[in-house]
């Protein structure tokens, strides 16, 4: 029987977390792990793991990107996806160089015309990067692929 393989769903609160959630039945067969910030509207997400918001300050900061990177240690995905915004660049450089994952980002919806800065940050690492607008096929590249409004 093939293993199937296990999923680190990444996304900060609010707006990334909402279309997470959107859509979170396509991984309901397989073993997925959230990666979020620890908010009201997350708080009680099974299988959720809470790092410090990067975004507080460094000492946040460096306290974030090490539980990331812990985290990732503990459950080595196969794959990494992520709906933003700035929590998924550590964890996306962390899964790409130290141990082989392949890396989904789906740009957010509200990103029309312009790329979000962790799309940019993400793009050169990415395996499949999605945009759900297509003028901003013309903003990233190649490697940018249009699938519509997923959300």
């Amino acid at each position: 029987m093939k293993k199937r393989k296990k999923i680190g769903l990444i996304c900060s609160a609010g707006g990334h977390y909402t279309e997470m959630l959107q859509l979170w039945d396509a991984f309901e067969d397989y073993p997925k792990f959230l990666l979020t910030y620890r908010e009201v509207t997350t708080k009680d997400q099974k299988g959720a793991y809470y790092v410090e918001n990067i975004f507080r300050g460094p000492l946040a900061f460096i306290k974030g990107v090490v539980k990331t990177f812990m985290i990732l240690l503990r459950e080595r995905p196969d794959i990494l996806f992520s709906t933003g915004s700035e929590i998924a660049a550590p964890a996306f450089y962390f899964g790409k160089f130290l141990f082989g994952t392949q890396l989904i980002y789906l740009e957010c919806s509200a990103q029309v015309y312009r790329p979000s800065l962790t799309g940019r940050c993400v793009y050169p690492i990415t395996d499949l990067f999605l945009v759900q607008w297509e003028p901003l096929l013309k903003k990233y590249g190649p490697k940018a692929k249009y699938v519509g409004g997923l959300i």
